[in-house]
């Protein structure tokens, strides 16, 4: 060993060596093929002295001169020293404790949990220590391993309330921090519940240190009834309906069926009959949701407990469902053939979810309707109700107000509610002369049309504003050349002027013809309740003239224009520019969420670097906002929260792009408390059992965990170690090397030699 330390070999924890061995980089031929070349060199150097010299001088010089040139040569061929012996291994053990929320769950009145309790009171870790002389190391261990202090185990303050168990990462999550190495074994006492990551028995078959585990309890020790909802529906369509599939689970129970009863927004709804066959320990189940109606709904479903049942977690589940409309229904409504209206349906033809029914009158008795560009027969009579019922925006064109009677009245009623919008375009006749004076319809448009001018004068779009507020009105990124953008549209023949604006009436786009007192507004818009009326007051709106635009953008910015005016029309401004994608309509109190937010600029394309934000509001008006970040998918931007509350959790998402908002959407997340920890309460023995033979281990309850602490292998173990040193950074060698040439040099000086 002193010779080895004087070499610069440190041996580290070996104690007793059982071998060493001598490597060389370039093998042993390398050395004899080096002592060829370099041995005549120092032999024809040593024999041209030409002096009679005694021999004991000629012996001692070139004895000094072989070995310096066997050492030089040593070195040259890279020489590795090589030393293996046995060392003691490190006595550790750990003791991993399962706090998740299964160990909650209760037989006649005592947890899991407690039945721990009582075991770790009756000395369990004492005893370890006394058998083996080593007081293991405690972690508590679910969501995540935590050590655990000596008073904390004196104490046990531990509380079961972690939302899912990962047992193979837990064991991992030790070995890497202790070292699988060091470990005589590891203690879990746990159920075997495992919610989350690799299969156990996957994951942890080529373990090398023993597991034992103790179960708090005995398999199959109380019956247990369990609902399961896997993939509840998030979305649905109006005038559709949607399937709703879940599964009854039961464990040491006897039935034939169980009853499910579902309510909608905490009213009762209908039930569904789960029934079991022969044999069989699950029972599907299934019930139909009609969408009759737009909005989000909670729904609840539950089944009933049983006496002494393992826990009443699991006898429930939830989600939220929000009914939309599938698309945007437009329904155009001409007084006379023009060229707004095919201009607007090319547009709505540019978005797939976008609808358009057109009713033209050729004459007062003679009208015909077109869906989609899909002309039908010519009717004498105007029929609304059944395509007033599906709209989401009506677009009146030059429409006479004796036709719209029928149908004013559920009009002006679901625009004041919200669920519909309305675009009055120019026509040449006025409002008077179309009889909207003094009707409900006249008093929801912007504009006082008691009085009304036409100015024939041409003129070009002005934005009021560079900042404009409106998302359909940005067709260009940069506001400036947004600006300059509307300024070179196509000139319109002229405006009506009208004697004034209403209360709350806003001006979106203004013009260059100036009226009696100032310059006349092109596009107004103000609300009738919820709903939105947006009114042009000049034309035409929409010319040929739009496709001779100077510009090389074409005609895209304006269908865009036209397709996000409706849908901000029709109330879904979320449509228009950003849109939430949520993994599911639930959610878990603890469990990260992954929210997900595609942002588009005003021309239907995915925006990049644009900032945005989520902000997350739960019932009892906590906020959260986080900073969302973009991913590798274009137009794309993600960001996780974690819920704290039950309860249904409002999402705003909003995005913004060089200091202005391109715009916000809601959602909604119905949040549970998580049940993957109570979907197979019974307690895993037979996998625990395995788990413990294939790592060399031991299983038993906790009335048997003597059994444990008896298999425990109290004798310290031993690991054959090797070490290895390169001589060439040995510094003992390296002194050899230089003293040799030295000592020769006095030898010849003191011998009167050259």
């Amino acid at each position: 060993m002193f010779l080895l330390r004087l070499l610069g070999f440190n041996t580290g924890p070996i104690r007793a060596i059982e071998s060493a061995g001598l490597h060389l980089g370039w093998g042993w031929a390398g050395l004899v093929l080096t002592l060829l070349v370099m041995l005549p060199i120092a032999w024809f150097t040593y024999r041209c002295e030409g002096k009679n010299i005694p021999v004991a001088m000629r012996r001692r010089l070139l004895s000094l001169r072989l070995v310096w040139v066997l050492l030089l040569a040593l070195l040259l061929t890279g020489p590795v020293l090589v030393i293996s012996g046995w060392i003691p291994q490190k006595n550790r053990l750990a003791v991993m404790l399962d706090t998740s929320r299964s160990m909650s769950i209760k037989f006649q009145g005592e947890s899991r949990l407690d039945r721990v309790k009582k075991l770790f009171n009756k000395g369990f870790v004492k005893k370890i220590e006394d058998k083996t002389g080593i007081f293991p190391e405690v972690f508590s261990f679910a969501d995540n391993v935590s050590p655990v202090s000596r008073q904390e185990v004196e104490q046990f303050n531990f509380a079961a309330e972690g939302n899912q168990t990962d047992i193979s990462g837990a064991l991992r999550n030790l070995m890497g921090n202790l070292g699988e190495g060091s470990l005589l074994g590891v203690i879990m006492l746990t159920d075997g519940v495992s919610t989350t990551g690799e299969n156990p028995l996957t994951a942890l078959s080529n373990m090398r240190t023993p597991i034992y585990f103790v179960a708090p309890g005995a398999d199959g020790e109380a019956p247990d009834l369990a609902l399961h909802l896997p993939k509840p529906p998030a979305l649905g369509y109006l005038n559709s309906s949607v399937r709703v599939r879940g599964e009854v689970s039961l464990h040491r129970l006897a039935t034939s069926a169980v009853e499910v009863t579902i309510t909608r927004d905490g009213k009762p709804f209908t039930t569904a009959i789960a029934s079991f066959a022969a044999d069989t320990g699950r029972a599907p189940f299934a019930f139909s949701i009609p969408c009759d109606t737009e909005g989000s709904f909670r729904f609840e479903m539950t089944i009933p407990g049983v006496a002494d049942e393992l826990t009443a977690d699991n006898n429930s589940a939830g989600f939220l469902l929000k009914v939309v409309r599938e698309r945007l229904n437009v329904l155009a409504l001409s007084g006379r053939p023009t060229w707004d209206m095919k201009f607007i349906g090319n547009a709505l033809s540019t978005d797939p979810n976008a609808r358009l029914t057109h009713w033209v009158r050729i004459r007062d008795d003679r009208w015909v309707c077109s869906r989609d560009f899909k002309p039908e027969r010519a009717v004498s009579a105007l029929n609304l109700s059944d395509d007033l019922k599906n709209a989401d925006v009506v677009v009146l064109n030059g429409m006479p107000h004796s036709f719209l009677q029928p149908v004013e009245a559920e009009l002006i009623k679901r625009l004041e509610a919200g669920s519909i919008g309305m675009l009055v375009l120019p026509s040449g006749q006025t409002f008077a002369e179309l009889g909207y004076a003094g009707t409900e319809i006249g008093a929801r448009l912007p504009v006082n049309i008691g009085d009304e001018l036409w100015r024939g004068n041409p003129g070009n779009m002005v934005l009021p504003s560079s900042e404009t507020p409106y998302n359909f009105l940005r067709l260009v990124d940069d506001p400036i050349q947004n600006l300059e953008f509307f300024a070179t549209l196509p000139k319109f023949d002229g405006l009506y002027e009208y004697s004034g604006l209403k209360p709350g009436a806003e001006i979106l786009i203004g013009s260059t013809v100036r009226g009696a007192s100032d310059l006349l507004p092109f596009m107004l818009q103000s609300r009738a309740g919820q709903g939105h009326v947006i009114m042009l007051a000049g034309g035409p709106v929409w010319p040929l003239g739009f496709r001779l635009v100077p510009t090389d953008r074409g005609i895209s910015p304006f269908s865009a224009m036209v397709v996000n005016m409706f849908k901000w029309l029709a109330n879904r401004r979320e449509d228009a520019q950003i849109s939430l994608e949520l993994p599911s309509s639930r959610g878990y109190v603890g469990q990260a969420t992954s929210v997900r937010v595609w942002v588009l600029d005003s021309k239907n394309q995915l925006q990049t670097n644009a900032q945005v934000a989520i902000t997350v509001r739960d019932e009892k008006n906590n906020a959260n906002t986080v900073q969302c970040i973009e991913t590798s998918e274009r137009g794309c931007y993600e960001a996780a929260f974690v819920p704290a509350f039950r309860g249904l959790h409002r999402i705003e998402a909003e995005a913004r792009y060089q200091g202005r908002e391109l715009g916000r959407t809601i959602g909604e997340m119905l949040v549970e408390m998580p049940t993957a920890e109570f979907d197979e309460p019974i307690i895993k023995e037979a996998m625990l059992r395995q788990l413990a033979s294939e790592t060399g281990g031991l299983f038993a309850t906790d009335a048997d965990a003597e059994k444990i602490i008896a298999a425990i292998d109290s004798v310290p173990g031993q690991k054959l170690e090797s070490r290895s040193l390169d001589l060439r950074d040995s510094w003992l060698l390296l002194l050899v090397l230089l003293l040799l040439p030295m000592a020769e040099w006095y030898l010849r000086r003191t011998g009167g030699l050259s």
